[in-house]
């Protein structure tokens, strides 16, 4: 006959309640209903996979109905003819269904037609019904009354993935057990007990290894642990590496400390290493950020190994390097290495952006040194410097530049025209100079909080000068700090103003920054004075008018024509209100 081999997650699966390992609060709960025998009509079991569900659900079912007892136990035989057929899937009164290939009402219905039937050979008849979320909403709802008063004896197991997807009249009818991922310490002390009876050899470290790449499933760790165990070199860290798909965490540390060095010769040759031994970009992103992980608890002195990714023969050297660089610094290039990850998945050439996305990171950390300190604060001082020695120019004089246009007769269109564009220009070159002065005072003069004088300022910077006029006239400065400002409006123009808000932030983030949050705020203005702004924008206003065709009729006979003719003040005026002309009748 031949050799039938027995996986290591069938042959080491529990017989008893006291072998789940990982579920203690489960455990005892079942066996004190067994021993109570206050047995429920259902029960739902969710949970990550390979957390022991299906297990427990046999393991209950053998001990309802084990023959070494008369009545429910604790701890069933394993022996008697039930209990192995129960262990094999082979038991008429046990019936397991897999709920992803039974969907459907008509399996349903063949479930409730059993249920009505007297067990066989058990004392109680146990339905297990894998993954039950994969139900249809028909199906669930069919099965509803037989869960909720099911016929005696009879005992409905539900186990799933994903509860959300559970229909909520289905919960309220069970008993929930949530079994929870097992941590690291207790698969690491299961693959150790079962190495032990299988004579296998390998290395602690990477027994541990086995237990933290699980993601706390038993059946991953038994069934990379039998898969390990094929190998002549045994269950070592390399093995494991290699066999997960793994970048060598050697080559990971040399990626690190040649962005920390700022060695860009360095991190192309390491990067050409690893592709050359078969590494995909995208495996070595997942590597960095593992890595990256891993110095940012280093930076908190964090002393719980177990909660590293990388192993313990490299905790040294990544201490070390944690001391050199900043927190912001190691965020900074987590954050970078996971924008780039949907580029590499999607890019034609994968290699190219890792390398230009990896190399950018250098030049980006913060050293912990006095001498970066001491080098931003020369600057910061050769800036005030600078400023101070900007001429002041005195933003009331320059309404005293601006004049009305005044309707010459017997004026060409030409000369008209020239004589506008002058003005015009000598209004932007005073505005400007008015604009830098005032942000150059508020910078230089620390004692200088005037609200009205910053209001000033922030309607300087406001590009459109329909806004800017309408803000001078129906809002004000109410309050600033260094996080938010708050801007008072007029009740009956608060809608209107707030439309704009995109300019008006625009405008403050140019002055303050853009960190400072805008709000807004609105009460009854009191605006007897009007402010600098405003004036400008009248004379604006004014020198907008366009200019008419004047006609006079004298008498009867005689018509006299001061014929004059439009220029581009009609334009501008259109341009003044975010406008455009549509259609012009002279």
């Amino acid at each position: 006959m031949p050799n039938i081999h027995k996986p290591f997650h069938q042959k080491y699966r529990p017989n008893n309640l006291d072998e789940l390992v990982g579920q203690k609060f489960i455990s005892i709960t079942l066996k004190q209903a067994l021993l109570t025998k206050k047995i429920a009509p259902a029960y739902l079991f969710n949970g990550p996979r390979g957390t022991g569900k299906t297990s427990s659900a046999r393991i209950f079912a053998k001990s309802l109905n084990c023959q070494a007892f008369d009545q429910p136990t604790i701890t069933p035989c394993c022996k008697c003819d039930l209990c192995r057929q129960i262990t094999d899937g082979s038991a008429l009164d046990i019936i397991e269904i897999d709920a992803a290939s039974n969907t459907g009402v008509e399996n349903i219905r063949e479930i409730i037609e059993r249920a009505r039937f007297a067990p066989t050979q058990a004392r109680w008849k146990v339905y297990v019904i894998d993954e039950c979320h994969m139900l249809s909403t028909a199906a669930s709802n069919a099965l509803l009354k037989t869960i909720e008063e099911p016929p005696s004896r009879v005992v409905f197991i539900l186990a799933t993935t994903n509860p959300e997807r559970v229909l909520s009249t289905i919960k309220s009818r069970c008993q929930k057990f949530d079994f929870r991922r097992i941590s690291p310490s207790d698969i690491f002390q299961h693959l150790s007990e079962i190495a032990e009876k299988e004579s296998i050899k390998y290395e602690v470290q990477a027994l541990k290894m086995i237990a933290k790449r699980s993601n706390g499933g038993m059946r991953d760790a038994q069934s990379l642990l039998e898969q390990l165990n094929l190998l002549p070199e045994g269950i070592t860290i390399n093995n494991i590496q290699n066999l997960l798909g793994e970048v060598s965490e050697n080559e990971l540390t040399n990626l690190i400390k040649s962005l920390v060095e700022n060695n860009p010769e360095s991190l192309i040759i390491t990067c050409n290493k690893l592709y050359d031994a078969g590494n995909e970009p995208l495996q070595i992103i997942i590597g960095l950020l593992n890595i990256t992980r891993d110095l940012l608890l280093h930076t908190t002195n964090n002393k719980y190994s177990d909660l590293y990714y990388t192993s313990d023969e490299f905790q040294d050297e990544l201490n070390k390097i944690s001391k050199t660089i900043n927190k912001s610094t190691i965020i900074n290039w987590h954050n970078n290495l996971r924008n780039i990850e949907y580029q590499i998945k999607s890019s034609d050439n994968p290699r190219l952006w890792f390398e230009i996305h990896l190399t950018g990171l250098l030049g980006n950390q913060e050293i912990n040194s006095s001498e970066n300190k001491q080098s931003k604060n020369n600057k910061t001082k050769e800036n005030h410097e600078s400023r101070e020695n900007i001429p002041i120019v005195n933003k009331e004089n320059i309404s005293n530049e601006i004049q009305k246009p005044s309707i010459k007769k017997n004026i060409t269109r030409d000369e008209l025209i020239e004589k506008k564009d002058e003005k015009f220009e000598k209004f932007e070159v005073l505005e400007k100079e008015s604009i830098e002065n005032i942000s150059d005072n508020n910078q230089n003069n620390p004692e200088s909080n005037n609200l009205n004088d910053k209001w000033e300022l922030i309607l300087s910077k406001v590009e459109l000068p329909s806004t800017r006029m309408l803000l001078s006239q129906q809002a004000e400065l109410e309050s600033i700090d260094s996080e938010k400002i708050t801007i008072a409006l007029s009740p009956n123009w608060e809608s209107m103003i707030k439309s704009r808000k995109v300019i008006i932030e625009n405008s403050v983030r140019k002055i303050f920054g853009d960190q400072i949050i805008l709000n807004f705020s609105t009460k009854q203005l009191n605006k007897n004075k009007p402010t600098k702004t405003s004036e400008i924008t009248q004379n604006e206003v004014n020198k907008f008018r366009p200019i008419k065709k004047i006609e006079t009729q004298t008498n009867a006979s005689t018509k006299i024509s001061n014929e004059e003719t439009y220029d581009d003040s009609s334009k501008n005026l259109a341009n003044f209100f975010n406008g455009e002309i549509i259609d012009l009748d002279e």
